[in-house]
């Protein structure tokens, strides 16, 4: 399991020295790591790598810390091959966040051997391409039925979303990915597990969904952030 050396090393690099190059983060996903709030609604200061990125300003305040939201609505693992080298190696990253599965989800037991593979590659073909540090997460839950978060304009998506829900695809993509992060040795940021402590508190999933349906709210994004951050900086 990597223990961020480079992310280390790159943060103190720039600290001490202004002509360095930026410390470059590439937050990479489907639409949780866009943004994607409520209905047409992207939200840009309170997302979780943007939160991040202001916890690690605090902790190295004369570095730099660019971090690139290369996360787009919609995406799977599979489809987001065309965008691999545009949007993730050729910014030759210090640490790079991969997070997908909310999408994934709805192919079913079908497509878990490409979600699988898919991420695979792209761990793959990172090594090989560049020297960042590398972080997994796991896909948050997503809506199980009707509720009041769900706006009008999304109600038609609504039956895909619980029947993926009843036929407990989620959980299935969540399992490969651990096990992929076991045997690939990458660190795996345990966001899925949030989510079961907040059910087993009695909590109702679907109000901490700002769209009802597969967004976490912000106050999420805000204990994701910190996730990172004990993962990222843990002695």
């Amino acid at each position: 399991m990597s223990d961020f050396q480079r992310l280390h090393k790159r943060l103190l690099e720039k600290a001490q020295d202004v002509t360095a190059r930026s410390v470059v983060y590439v937050a990479f996903g489907d639409s949780v790591t866009q943004g994607c709030m409520e209905y047409a609604t992207i939200e840009h200061e309170k997302v979780f790598h943007n939160l991040l990125k202001r916890s690690i300003e605090k902790r190295y305040p004369t570095t730099i810390f660019s971090v690139i939201n290369s996360g787009v609505s919609g995406d799977t693992a599979h489809g987001s091959r065309s965008r691999w080298h545009r949007d993730v190696i050729m910014y030759q990253p210090d640490l790079i966040s991969i997070g997908f599965g909310v999408n994934d989800a709805h192919e079913g037991e079908a497509g878990l051997k490409n979600y699988v593979e898919s991420i695979r590659e792209l761990i793959e073909l990172i090594r090989m391409q560049t020297e960042a540090d590398l972080l997994l997460l796991t896909p948050n839950m997503m809506v199980k039925h009707e509720n009041a978060n769900i706006d009008e304009r999304d109600r038609p998506a609504l039956p895909m979303f619980v029947q993926t829900a009843e036929a407990g695809y989620l959980p299935r993509y969540m399992e490969a990915l651990r096990e992929l992060a076991t045997q690939e040795q990458v660190a795996c940021i345990e966001q899925y597990e949030l989510w079961i402590q907040m059910e087993q508190r009695g909590i109702d999933i679907h109000t901490r969904l700002v769209n009802g349906i597969n967004h976490p709210d912000r106050e999420f994004h805000q204990e994701l952030a910190d996730m990172l951050d004990t993962a990222l900086f843990a002695t």
